[in-house]
């Protein structure tokens, strides 16, 4: 996942520099991030290693913890759009299926997604400029499914987004402490065990004996 606006193709000259600019700066802090730590980079460092000035920084973002929670945007619209274009004939956790293996493929084909993941999960400040923006990812993956299932009243689109992005959190934790770049696996894998947890027969409470 990355800050980089997925319509920069059909922008105009000004519109594909700024992308290119914040893209720059994007690149530059993941990597400073990465090889130090989220607390010990400084807003300096990351304008000076993408050749910006910090002032053009902060036309940008608001500060590194703004720029951390860019890209949940861009996480937030891979999850509405694969929500929105899944088969009208699927089931719920069909569209919870397709949503997760075509999001997790996506994010996983960009060369940072592994690094930001690992970045988040040893830097509680890191982690918690994510959650920022967590809270406008559940109400648009929320107002998509509310938009497939209007007869659902408002507790299952709720509980398909709590689902999805369960899903979607267990199959980067364990994807960015693999090796393998191939996540497909690893998304049937979480849904097998899922699949077993809840068809998982409960054993029956025996009575006390007098």
């Amino acid at each position: 996942m990355t800050a980089r606006s997925p319509t920069a193709r059909l922008s105009p000259l000004h519109t594909r520099k700024q992308d290119f600019v914040r893209s720059a700066i994007w690149d530059a802090a993941v990597d400073l991030f990465a090889a130090t730590s989220f607390e010990e980079t400084t807003v300096d460092d990351i304008a000076r290693a993408a050749g910006v000035s910090t002032r053009t920084f902060f036309r940008y973002f608001a500060s590194k913890a703004d720029l951390m929670g860019q890209g949940m945007i861009r996480y937030r619209d891979l999850l509405t759009e694969a929500i929105h274009h899944a088969p009208t004939t699927f089931s719920p956790l069909q569209v919870v299926r397709h949503t997760v293996q075509r999001v997790a493929a996506e994010a996983a084909a960009q060369r940072r997604t592994r690094q930001i993941v690992k970045i988040a999960s040893s830097s509680v400040a890191a982690r918690e400029a994510q959650l920022s923006r967590r809270a406008d990812v559940e109400d648009a993956v929320t107002g998509a499914f509310a938009a497939r299932y209007r007869s659902g009243g408002e507790i299952t689109p709720r509980l398909l987004t709590g689902l999805t992005l369960s899903i979607m959190d267990v199959t980067f934790r364990v994807w960015s402490n693999r090796q393998d770049d191939d996540v497909a696996p690893i998304t049937d894998e979480v849904f097998d065990s899922l699949t077993g947890i809840v068809s998982r027969t409960p054993h029956t409470r025996r009575k006390p004996s007098r």
